[in-house]
């Protein structure tokens, strides 16, 4: 068989009263000739090392199709210069077109002006064919004419030169070259004393013998039987220097791709890897996509994507309540998730927030019970572990607080069994629109910058005996899309600097809670300031207009 679904069943001896079956499954190809989904493989060469996929060569594809290309004029005079509304743009040359509205006008007496195409990756190249426009038109033809490369826009190689040319569209062979840039230069024109014809050109194309710089193969959409809870994906590949493989993966309820199924994931790069997908579900497809930037092409010899049929929940869905708040007035929330359990299910122990918004989490209560719990706060999670494993339907709620500082404020989650703890399972939302439940959009236009600057505990002592040795600068950073520079620096009264705290840029943020900044009395030299009062200044510079500047004070004391 090309293809073949592999089930492992892995017998595990789960808790101390009694045995579970854990099946997982393996979706697994070592030969992809047959399991291609033809509408989404491009690009990629199934034949040449049979059952195994590798990138398409440049011999029949176009290497500099919608690539990059600029001219050079010998003569600069804007007379010179066709003005003609669809044929001063050098792009036409290569968008893959010959038409009346798709051609390059070069005006005569523009002997040795340049055309120079940017392959945007190096390439091994030996043919360079350009069309004229009107098709076959010899009185538009270019007259005479040299082909050069290059890996630089500096050193070029003349690889072949026509010197008297009667042909209205050229067809040139020379020897491979590897080249990033690929160079015609006009040396002849239509020498007419009176009324010269112009040069045309409604295509330049460029051919070689290396491997195009990326590739996808797409496969049929497998069926697991029942909802499963996605894992990982793996490959074996021959990756030489320059070359790489990385997989995406999509998940639905239907036999066929639909708007109920995920996105595709983004790429995973190393072999084993989790991927972020609808779950549980019951159809997934995967797609491996090659990327060469040397004159080598990138190998996949096998793939698997596994999955658990014991799921976590049998389904699990979350909202995040009000889903409207004012913005930057700290207010409180409540994160539910609503549980489903069924026998496949091995119950909930722990919620994963993903995010990088500084939140406090206040209570968390299973079906209005409070449930023990402790909360670990890890770059852009926030991991809530629950006391007892939730093994029932119930309805989860995570009371929390903090002051919304961005206009919309997404929070996906994914929950873990410890029985499983490898493989999470993605927590679903309801949509309204394009609009997630899980999403808390803000209103209101903050009237300042900097919001709600000051350092607490004020003042304090960092004296090292473990209380109050260390203050902290809160603030909010709005109304900024682009990422500012932005400053925290400690002043002496008599306006010394002493420390700089911050220096980063950022886009909207909050310095709050975990996100604080911390100080620690200590001057930029490591020593600790003498006692006494300081000044702490908050600074953004604003594009085009004044920095917005904070300036208040901080007491150091023993």
């Amino acid at each position: 068989m090309n293809y073949r679904l592999r089930f492992l069943a892995t017998l595990l001896m789960l808790a101390l009263a009694g045995i579970s079956l854990h099946a997982q499954l393996v979706f697994f190809d070592s030969t992809f000739s047959l399991v291609s989904d033809t509408a989404g493989t491009r690009d990629v060469d199934l034949l040449t090392i049979p059952g195994k996929v590798i990138l398409q060569t440049g011999t029949n594809t176009d290497l500099a199709l919608n690539k990059d290309i600029v001219v050079r004029y010998s003569n600069g005079d804007p007379s010179k210069i066709s003005n003609h509304p669809t044929a001063w743009d050098p792009r036409t040359m290569i968008d893959g077109r010959v038409s009346a509205t798709s051609f390059f006008e070069l005006l005569p007496n523009q002997e040795g002006s340049l055309i120079r195409i940017d392959l945007q990756a190096s390439r091994v190249v030996n043919r360079v064919v350009t069309r004229v426009f009107p098709a076959n038109s010899v009185n538009f033809r270019v007259r005479g004419y040299s082909i050069y490369t290059g890996l630089d826009t500096v050193t070029f190689k003349k690889v072949k030169q026509i010197a008297e040319n009667d042909r209205a569209n050229t067809d040139d062979f020379f020897d491979p070259e590897t080249a990033r840039y690929v160079m015609l230069r006009v040396d002849k024109q239509d020498p007419s004393l009176t009324n010269p014809f112009s040069t045309t050109f409604g295509e330049i194309e460029v051919y070689g013998v290396g491997y195009l710089q990326q590739g996808t193969i797409t496969a049929r959409v497998r069926d697991a039987q029942v909802d499963v809870n996605w894992g990982r994906a793996s490959w074996k590949a021959n990756t030489p220097p320059g070359t790489a493989v990385r997989v995406q993966v999509r998940t639905g309820d239907t036999p066929t791709v639909g708007p109920s199924w995920s996105a595709w994931s983004d790429e995973v790069s190393i072999p084993n890897s989790l991927f972020n997908v609808y779950e549980p579900r019951r159809y997934m497809q995967y797609r491996a996509n090659l990327y060469t930037s040397s004159v080598e092409t990138p190998r996949l010899d096998e793939i698997s994507i596994t999955a658990d049929t014991l799921l976590v929940a049998k389904s699990a869905t979350a909202s995040v309540l009000p889903q409207t708040a004012q913005i930057l007035k700290e207010s409180e929330f409540d994160y539910q998730v609503t549980i489903e359990a069924d026998a496949r299910s091995t119950g909930v122990d722990t919620l994963v927030l993903f995010t990088n918004i500084p939140l406090v989490v206040l209570a968390v209560n299973v079906n209005n019970l409070n449930m023990p719990f402790d909360v670990k706060f890890q770059p852009g999670q926030i991991v809530i572990g629950f006391g007892n494993t939730i093994n029932f339907s119930a309805a989860i709620n995570v009371h929390f607080r903090f002051t919304p500082f961005l206009d919309q404020t997404v929070l996906p989650s994914q929950v873990i069994s410890k029985q499983s703890a490898q493989n999470p399972q993605r927590v679903d939302a309801r949509f309204t629109g394009n609009v997630a439940s899980w999403t808390l959009n803000a209103f209101g236009v903050p009237e300042q910058v900097i919001v709600g600057a000051r350092a607490d505990p004020n003042p304090f002592t960092p004296n090292n005996d473990g209380r109050n040795d260390i203050t902290f600068f809160s603030f909010f950073v709005s109304n900024l899309v682009v990422e500012r520079p932005v400053s925290i620096r400690i002043f002496e009264i008599s306006g010394r600097l002493v420390r700089t705290v911050m220096d980063t840029r950022t886009t909207a943020q909050a310095f709050v809670e975990q996100n604080a900044i911390r100080w620690d009395g200590r001057g930029d030299n490591g020593r600790v300031l003498p006692p006494g009062l300081y000044l702490y200044q908050i600074k953004v510079d604003v594009d085009g207009l004044s920095p917005a500047v904070i300036t208040k004070t901080v007491t150091i004391a023993y």
